[in-house]
């Protein structure tokens, strides 16, 4: 991918982009192994919880439903999500070495945004599985097959490299003729745009747009999905079938806020609110990063009956 990206701007305007590095001004104010530490946690956490999710999921027959590879797909982009930047941030911090190469750091930059917008995607594809599931149940079976979930899975990575790509080429071929100084702890797109001496309004503006569409159709979507799952609800003025809908969607809902609110937030804080301090900044988009994937297994695993009757079964611990 590095070497895709780097051929189509061989000469950022009389600098080469082959040999162009970057600095990472990461933590100044704290003491490196203070935040490492808690980065460790996190990353481990992450790690764990989500590779136990899929083994449950691989290993029990019971689980080989749509829902359940709709699961496993977001574990893996969790995994992803969180070890795509994590590990660098803390070799650094470890070494003090705080330069990276014009390649990798596009390249990072490029499967932060891929990941992201994956997590995205499927969490509406979640949400119409259990639109299905609650207001066509009849239907479930012959809608939420394993070819609709290889179909989802192809859409999505197609869709988000589309999303991606543009970007990060955009990135590419600005001018990076100043300052080299990243005032973050990794490559995000609109932290780095912001060093060149170009007009980076097509990055800038492509990047929101991007978000708009990309982000405000899965939202969108989603809220559509759980407008007609309450209607449905509703109409049925049964107290058990609307408690059986909560505890079917709470999960869902729980981890979808997590992640929207710490993009949002993110976005926010740097093309709206300039007023934000720059540590708080990083702060949430390395919670972005880290948060939503070290607990979205826990409260799956903690709120969905199957996976948690599963977990506690394998570790012989009967509820």
């Amino acid at each position: 991918m590095s070497s895709l990206l780097l051929d189509n701007n061989s000469d950022t305007h009389g600098a080469n982009t082959s040999a162009l590095e970057f600095t990472f001004i990461c933590f100044p104010e704290v003491h490196s192994w203070d935040i490492s530490g808690l980065l460790l946690f996190f990353l481990l956490a992450a790690l764990t919880s989500n590779v136990m999710l899929l083994a449950v999921i691989v290993i029990e027959p019971r689980l080989h439903h749509p829902m359940y590879y709709l699961l496993a797909m977001l574990s893996m982009v969790d995994i992803c999500l969180s070890s795509v930047v994590t590990p660098k941030i803390l070799v650094m911090l470890w070494t003090g070495s705080m330069t990276v190469t014009a390649s990798a750091c596009f390249t990072q930059m490029f499967f932060t945004v891929m990941f992201s917008a994956s997590e995205s995607s499927i969490f509406m594809v979640m949400a119409f599985d259990r639109y299905v599931a609650i207001c066509d149940p009849l239907r479930y079976p012959s809608v939420m097959t394993k070819q609709f979930v290889a179909k989802a899975l192809v859409f999505m990575v197609v869709r988000n490299t589309a999303v991606a790509l543009p970007l990060t080429l955009l990135a590419v071929n600005l001018d990076y003729c100043s300052s080299r100084e990243i005032l973050h702890c990794f490559c995000e797109s609109m932290t780095v745009e912001k060093l060149s001496c170009s007009d980076i309004t097509p990055s800038s503006l492509y990047g929101l747009v991007a978000f708009i569409v990309v982000g405000g159709s899965d939202g969108l979507l989603i809220i559509i999905s759980y407008l007609a799952i309450l209607r449905t609800v509703a109409a049925t003025r049964s107290g058990s079938v609307a408690c059986k809908a909560f505890r079917t969607c709470v999960s869902h809902l729980i981890v979808i806020c997590m992640f929207y609110i710490t993009v949002a937030t993110t976005i926010v804080s740097n093309r709206v609110v300039k007023e934000i301090p720059r540590p708080a900044h990083v702060v949430l988009s390395l919670l972005h990063h880290l948060l939503a994937p070290a607990l979205n297994p826990m409260v799956y695993g903690v709120l969905t009956k199957e996976i948690r009757q599963r977990v506690l079964g394998k570790m012989n611990i009967h509820p």
